[in-house]
């Protein structure tokens, strides 16, 4: 298992790719959505807790809601400013900021948490199924957030550790996604 740090920081590098998907706007003609759909917009939110939360390449399920109403997920591993969104409606690429913001420690109960916000654009002729072609952009934003262990020993004793080799405890880490924006789909 990864430290805290290069957890929190491999993930919110990924993050920034992957937040751009969560937006769409369909045309009056292309009707993909569902019951309840909007034509005009995309929500995308996932949540992934525990372990599986620290892994080097976390994968988040994630529903999208709104144009096209579908299951799907992404994975934050790497720091590629280009991330697919696979989905059972096709594949939705993004390209992404990859901003790197500090850390927010909470010295009493030990939770280190990082809030990613960035932009995204939709990238079309990378985009499969229902995606293909697609234009849109919008604003993503992921949070990572795991608790650090405390030193049980020498003069920081119960203090938390923040330290780069300090490794996080699992059943505390998580992740939330959350996107939106508009997404133009043509359809075949």
């Amino acid at each position: 298992m990864k430290s805290l740090r290069k957890v929190l920081a491999t993930a919110g590098a990924a993050v920034g790719a992957t937040a751009i998907v969560l937006t769409a706007t369909l045309p009056a003609s292309a009707s993909t959505q569902g019951a309840g759909g909007n034509r005009n917009y995309e929500w995308i939110s996932g949540f992934l807790a525990g372990p599986r939360a620290l892994a080097n390449a976390p994968v988040v399920p994630l529903q999208l809601r709104g144009a096209v109403n579908t299951r799907g997920s992404i994975n934050l591993g790497g720091n590629s400013s280009v991330s697919p969104i696979w989905t059972h409606k096709g594949t939705l690429t993004v390209e992404h900021g990859n901003p790197n913001p500090t850390p927010k420690l909470n010295y009493r109960t030990c939770r280190e948490t990082e809030t990613v916000s960035t932009w995204y654009k939709v990238v079309g002729s990378k985009s499969s199924g229902v995606f293909r072609g697609a234009r849109g952009n919008g604003h993503a934003v992921v949070v990572f957030s795991a608790i650090a262990p405390r030193y049980t020993s020498g003069p920081h004793k119960g203090k938390c550790n923040f330290s780069e080799n300090a490794q996080p405890k699992p059943y505390g880490a998580w992740i939330s996604f959350h996107a939106q924006g508009p997404l133009y789909l043509w359809h075949h």
